[in-house]
């Protein structure tokens, strides 16, 4: 793939439109004689043939062709002008626009109260289990999983995309949903000198922010001694800063005690939040690239991204007891014919409402390196050898810190009779630093390195034979190892509900606030001013947060010095992040070993060709980390109990899988081929699932209300993290049938795919009762205990319309449509009970849409090309019993969580002023696209939480000579 600036592709065939014939340097792709539809011109036709010179988005689309049409797998590819040209911001977001692929809009799947205007978490036919390759390679960020995040990487350093659907036994292992290799640019792509620069803004209209964004690239080749080297640097650096804002309502709850005679469902309240966030995202890549002759070629390849994010969030959420909920003094509320809550004034039957208003602070820093090295030597006709070796280093920091005050409402309204919650109280009583105390403090922090090196020897034989083409074989050979540090979500009290009686006195309110340490927060423009919400409330200053650890010692310190603590409590010590106790150390080898043949039977009256070969891998593992114990706890009687000091645990596992594999293409025509595709694919475990590290926790039940004080006997005992060491990979067995349509050289085609797997090996979490230090814990631990099937369709069409007269010859269109079933069988803690304790049917994969489409409009027309790209995905599962769903902090009931259907509308429009100079505007989410959460309940129905985010305005000027 090269840069679309001044890479072409030159054929010859019957004269085209003049919007295609723009001469812009040396040919890419030799298309060859004229295409199959004008093979019985006459003489006299050929003389009107003359050569042109094909750029711009139909290059593209030519060039992604090509690679899906001659791969030996089923492959569909993005290159660099499409991510360029795309309205995307990232890798992530461009890989949405192929078919049965498909992203999110939060920051991961198991955190719907996060949303991330920015894509993150790629998922192939549905599944997250993806490889992600850099040139062919193993690629990462330290973040516990073994997948890169695609949003860390620049784009512009980027020369395509391809994703494998299936396997072969040469690709190597770990894509259970699929491949993503992406690959970097190389000195040989060019013919002469490059250098190009590309400089913009970046305005987001709901944060009013404007972000700069830049890249630069120098590609020349000389004339060497003995050969010709060449030399490639790229830069790339990117600011950008969004903001979304949020409502919801919690669960509904079944009550028998509001209307005699009938059971009603009621809200246990409904929060509101707002979130700002910016990032920082550079990367720089070199190669050196010497062919020494004709037989032997050497490259070495630098490349670095790092990725900074920082976000701040206020929010104001509900911290009550639903069965205290009470229509307020006077009122009613309002049900539907089923007896579901409607809107009215929630009061309590505790005098008031507890809320909590939180103002919450992330940073997170990764960087990634990978150096390689590949030597490839052909020292005959016959022989294709190859070396390469890797070495990867990826670290990632991150602190995670909240503080909350807490106040008491009197009333919240609140109205689900529209398309979203609106909710409202008494604005004079929130803006009053009086009527708030200091709840709580919350912290975690990570601290995680990852370093691999692999070594990879390749070689391929050239039959003479009709029938057997070539085989080829290898061996690969890995050594990770990763260093883990977090110190868990260490949620301090400083002053609660709970405490009442026995922590603090019964009688008096809790103790007030500093006003000093408070601030006023009137969400402006909240909502883009569609969400009614009470307009101000006071939220602890940005500084208590980003001041950890010292603010969070001196705050807990002011409450243990006032004089208000009856016992029990008092200053906290901060977990110390460089404590073994906080570790946990990895070693992974794997071995593999691979065979596969090629063949074909051209004489066939339908040619067929293919593969047939097998992989096997060994993996070795061993992992070192600690049990965690719960913080000493003195009840009223004196008796102390749950501490003890960390324990270490040491855990090995091994495991060697046969992954067979077949490839077969049938060519019914010149334009048609039909492909079949069969494999055994494997996915190992994240490495988070697979830590020697273990949490214990020992907490009061919510509600609990203890006028004595808590004895020993009322706390539960939990597990925060448990984890499997000893976790198998998952597999899948799994079938692909494909019909290829290439009518059009000049970049038509159109495909039908279906594909099936068979997983088995799923990990989920089951709950086992277990003892630690004399006490009975239930603890959650992943399993290998599920199975599941999944089927679908994928359809793709991509065609410019060449007949119709000008200036209209410059439309094109690519469509793409995907559709999944799936189903799953899980032993797991996290299915689904609603607040009536009524249990679900069976659910989907977590991530899967059943269907989805992406519809891009293109038109190019002398110097203006331009795109219209609308994307749309159904409503999906992101998980159950996710914070903010919920019933209770004890996970008593567990809601599944689901995405409504989302689509989103994007633009962009360039013009070139010549071969050098191109000015460029995209807009990104044209329309403010909501993203509303559904929390399904059975006898309550559902009930919608709803995010908006930006629109965001890029401008470009690309420059290159």
């Amino acid at each position: 793939m090269t840069d679309n600036n001044k890479r072409t592709s030159t054929f010859t065939r019957k004269k085209l439109p003049h919007y295609i014939r723009l001469a812009s340097g040396a040919s890419l792709l030799a298309m060859g004689a004229a295409m199959p539809a004008f093979a019985q011109d006459s003489e006299a036709d050929d003389a009107a043939l003359e050569e042109v010179v094909v750029t711009g988005q139909r290059l593209s689309i030519m060039s992604a062709q090509d690679i899906k049409r001659d791969a030996d797998q089923i492959v569909d590819s993005i290159v660099a002008s499409d991510i360029g040209k795309l309205p995307d911001r990232s890798v992530t977001e461009a890989l949405q626009r192929i078919p049965g692929v498909s992203i999110t809009h939060f920051k991961s799947l198991g955190d719907p109260e996060h949303f991330s205007a920015e894509g993150s978490g790629v998922m192939v036919r549905g599944l997250t289990m993806v490889r992600s390759e850099l040139n062919g390679r193993d690629s990462f960020t330290a973040d516990g999983g073994r997948a890169l995040s695609f949003q860390d990487v620049p784009p512009e350093l980027m020369a395509g995309v391809d994703v494998y659907k299936n396997q072969s036994a040469d690709l190597v292992e770990g894509g259970l949903g699929g491949t993503v290799n992406l690959r970097t640019k190389k000195p040989f792509d060019y013919d002469e000198m490059e250098l190009s620069f590309t400089a913009e803004g970046n305005y987001g209209d709901f944060v009013e922010k404007t972000s700069p964004s830049g890249s630069a690239l120098f590609s020349n080749r000389w004339a060497a001694g003995e050969g010709e080297i060449g030399v490639l640097l790229d830069f790339a650096y990117s600011e950008a800063a969004t903001r979304t804002d949020g409502v919801y309502t919690r669960a509904l709850f079944p009550r028998e005690d509001l209307v005699p005679g009938e059971t009603v469902y009621v809200p246990r309240g409904a929060d509101w939040r707002s979130y700002e966030f910016d990032r920082e995202r550079q990367g720089a890549y070199g190669v050196v690239q010497w062919r020494v002759n004709d037989t032997t070629e050497m490259h070495l390849q630098v490349f670095n991204s790092q990725y900074k994010e920082f976000w701040d969030e206020s929010s104001i959420f509900v911290d009550n007891w639903p069965y205290d909920i009470v229509p307020a003094a006077g009122t009613e509320f309002t049900y539907d014919e089923n007896g579901i809550f409607r809107e009215g004034e929630l009061a309590s039957v505790t005098g008031g409402i507890p809320m909590g208003a939180a103002t919450r602070f992330q940073d997170r820093q990764s960087e990634t390196t990978d150096i390689s090295y590949n030597l490839k030597w052909n020292p005959n006709d016959k022989w294709d050898l190859s070396f390469d070796l890797q070495h990867v280093m990826a670290d990632t920091k991150s602190l995670d810190a909240t503080v909350a005050t807490g106040v008491q409402l009197d009333s919240l309204y609140v109205d689900l009779t529209g398309d979203r919650p609106q909710m409202r109280t008494d604005a004079d009583y929130l803006s009053d630093p009086a009527n708030y105390y200091m709840a709580f403090t919350m912290d975690n922090r990570t601290d995680n390195e990852a370093e691999e090196t692999a070594l990879r020897l390749d070689a391929e034989y050239k039959f003479d034979s009709e029938v057997l083409r070539s085989t080829k074989f290898g061996v690969r050979f890995t050594d990770t190892s990763s260093e883990n540090h977090d110190t868990g979500y260490d949620w301090q009290p400083i002053y609660q509900q709970w405490m009442r009686w026995w922590a603090v006195d019964g009688m008096a309110p809790l103790p007030r606030a500093n006003a000093d340490q408070l601030s006023l927060n009137t969400l402006d423009n909240f909502y883009r001013g569609d969400g009614v919400h009470p307009g101000v409330f006071m939220t602890p200053n940005i500084s208590l947060a980003s001041g950890f650890p010292q603010t969070f010692l001196d705050l807990h310190q002011e409450a243990a010095d006032s004089g208000n603590y009856l016992c029990c409590y008092g200053p906290i010590s901060v977990r110390d992040i460089n404590d073994d106790a906080y570790s946990n150390l990895q070693d992974e080898n794997t071995s593999a070993i691979y065979g596969v043949t090629y063949f074909g039977w051209d004489d066939l009256k339908y040619p067929v060709s293919g593969n047939v070969g097998v992989r096997v891998v060994k993996t070795e593992m061993s992992t070192e980390g600690n049990t965690i114990y719960p913080t000493a706890i003195t009840d009223l009687d004196g008796n102390q109990g749950f501490y003890r000091e960390a324990q270490p645990l040491a855990v090995d596992n091994s495991y060697t899988n046969v992954l067979p594999s077949l490839n077969l293409k049938m060519e019914l025509n010149d334009e048609l081929q039909l492909r079949f595709a069969a494999a055994r694919a494997m996915s190992r475990p994240a490495f988070g699932d697979l830590q020697a590290y273990q949490v214990l926790s020992a907490d009061l039940p919510e509600g609990t209300e203890l006028a004595d004080g808590p004895s020993l006997e009322d706390f539960i005992l939990t597990a925060d993290l448990f984890d499997n060491p000893k976790l198998d990979p998952t597999l899948a067995d799994q079938y692909d049938l494909s019909l290829e349509w290439y009518f059009d050289d000049a970049g038509g085609m159109a495909h039908i795919n279906l594909f099936y797997k068979d997983i088995t090996d799923l990990v989920s979490r089951e709950f086992v009762q277990e003892e630690y230090n004399g006490w009975s814990y239930s603890v959650a631990r992943p399993t290998n205990n599920g199975e599941g099937k999944l089927q679908g369709a994928e359809v793709g069409l991509k065609k410019f319309f060449d007949q119709l007269p000008e200036p209209f010859n410059g439309l094109g269109i690519d469509a793409t449509y995907t559709y999944i079933d799936s189903e799953m069988n899980l032993e797991d803690i996290s299915q689904p009970v609603d607040t009536d304790f009524s249990s679900y049917a069976e659910l989907p994969f977590t991530g899967i849409s059943r269907d989805s489409y992406n519809f891009t409009a293109m038109y190019e027309w002398g110097p203006i090309s331009a795109r219209l790209a609308y994307n749309w995905r159904s409503k999906f599962l992101m998980g159950v019993g996710q914070n903010g769903f919920n019933g209770d902090t004890n996970g008593q009931w567990r809601l599944p969580v689901y995405n409504d259907d989302y689509g989103q509308l994007d633009a962009s429009i360039e013009y070139r002023f010549n071969e050098s100079v191109a000015f460029s505007l995209q807009a990104i989410n044209i329309g403010n696209a909501e993203t509303v959460l559904i929390a399904d309940q059975n006898a309550a129905g559902d009930h919608k939480s709803s995010y908006v985010n930006d629109t965001t305005y890029i401008g470009r000027v690309s420059v290159n000579f």
